[in-house]
């Protein structure tokens, strides 16, 4: 954990800070080492504060003692008296930090303006992504915790869909994909199952309703097991009974594009050139046009993190990264196909960490 810190201290000095807030859920659970998921710093959960001498997580008495109990050197866990926002202007003033680096993505406007009213000479500096790109490499725990959920996903998956019959409706498979989930040792789905059948398919983020699912149409299943705080990450279009022969030729063409990237991708590719390999291959099969996302995006703490696999993603490839490979073609009225591993970036290029059958 205290490496975490020194490479969190040393972008604050590349952003020409002597202090850095930590706000945003996730970075603050990684750098802290608190668990706790409450998503506002005013609730229980603390806000962040690492200067050159110390990493302190503030919080109201709540949560004190669980965190206390939780938290990793050097971070320790202090009370704090007032509005989180006014105690940590105060504190900045009174302390002379002057030059503060904060989440410009993860801190509202008015928590901005209660900050600056308690210490006007302090100079907020936006530090965009820099934060989140420091989770994006991943460490042996972590990567374990992911192909632990990753297992999970696979494992659930084949126990919802094996014996799936025509009838069962979206919302009913999605329901039984997460209690699989957690029957088979997960903390639960790391973000809304997903199950859309025929033309609901065309919605790449479907909600899954009433509808009853029926033979020879695509189905789109996304999902994935959350385990000690990491989210897996997995997307299998499956057809009951007879496929029809557009399904089966749609299918082949994204299996191509989704192979061809797997077997392509190399550290030191940009987000833009790993998308593009894929991309390519839609081109050839001149459907390019229906894939409408990117090709992945980074998996950890958040579902969807640094690093972005698109169109115009300059983000740079390394080895430790986890992210999708999830190329997918859509069409209104028909359904769609989407098929999605999860990865880890290597040496070398992927490791693979899904297993369902394709």
């Amino acid at each position: 954990m205290k490496d975490r810190i020194d490479r969190l201290r040393e972008v604050a000095v590349s952003l020409g800070a002597d202090a850095t807030i930590v706000t945003h859920p996730a970075n603050r659970r990684y750098f802290s080492g608190f668990p706790d998921t409450d998503y506002a710093p005013d609730e229980s959960s603390g806000v962040l504060l690492v200067t050159n001498e110390s990493a302190v997580l503030y919080m109201s008495p709540t949560n004190l003692p669980w965190a206390e109990s939780t938290v990793r050197a050097p971070v320790v866990v202090l009370p704090r008296t007032s509005p989180w926002q006014t105690f940590l202007g105060e504190y900045l003033r009174d302390n002379e930090l002057m030059r503060v680096a904060f989440e410009d993505r993860a801190l509202t406007v008015a928590d901005h303006a209660a900050i600056v009213a308690a210490a006007p000479a302090v100079n907020l500096i936006p530090a965009g992504t820099s934060f989140h790109a420091l989770r994006a490499i991943k460490e042996l725990d972590e990567l374990a915790s992911i192909a632990k959920a990753a297992g999970i996903t696979d494992a659930a998956f084949l126990a919802a869909t094996t014996r799936l019959v025509a009838g069962v409706t979206e919302r009913e498979l999605a329901w039984r994909i997460d209690l699989a989930m957690r029957e088979l040792g997960a903390e639960g789905p790391g973000f809304p199952t997903i199950v859309a059948a025929g033309p609901h398919g065309a919605r790449p983020h479907h909600d899954p309703g009433e509808r009853p699912i029926a033979e020879s149409e695509p189905i789109v299943i996304d999902m994935g097991a959350m385990v000690d705080g990491y989210s897996a990450d997995l997307t299998r279009t499956i057809c009951l009974g007879q496929p029809s022969p557009e399904y089966t030729a749609r299918y082949a063409m994204v299996l191509a594009a989704q192979l061809g990237a797997l077997a392509g991708i190399r550290p030191g590719m940009t987000g833009r050139e790993a998308d593009a390999i894929a991309r390519e291959a839609l081109t050839a099969s001149e459907v390019e046009a229906l894939f409408v996302h990117g090709l992945g995006h980074g998996v950890g703490l958040l579902i969807h993190e640094y690093p972005s696999l698109g169109k115009i993603s300059e983000d740079v490839l390394e080895p430790g990264h986890v992210l999708t490979i999830e190329p997918g073609i859509y069409y209104e009225g028909w359904g769609g196909i989407r098929i999605e591993d999860l990865c880890v970036v290597t040496a070398t290029g992927l490791d693979i960490l899904s297993n369902a059958p394709k």
